[in-house]
């Protein structure tokens, strides 16, 4: 079975100090990461729900662009 979820990269700080967001693939004890173009403020990540956190500003637009990765 393949799982996946969505990881905030915080090995990568930008400038605007924000970290980009990757969806991890699992297959057959293989890993492949995808990096999805969307960068989030650390705080505003939930990483045990694996979305952006409800007081986050621009929360709706950011879910929206994950969803269309």
């Amino acid at each position: 079975t393949m799982t996946f979820r969505v990881i905030l990269r915080k090995d990568v700080i930008y400038k605007n100090n924000t970290s980009p967001l990757c969806l991890l693939f699992f297959h057959d004890n293989r890993k492949k990461s995808v990096g999805l173009g969307v960068s989030v403020v650390r705080s505003c990540w939930d990483a045990e729900a694996q979305r952006v956190t409800d007081d986050c500003p621009d929360g709706a637009e950011i879910e929206f662009q994950i969803t269309m990765n």
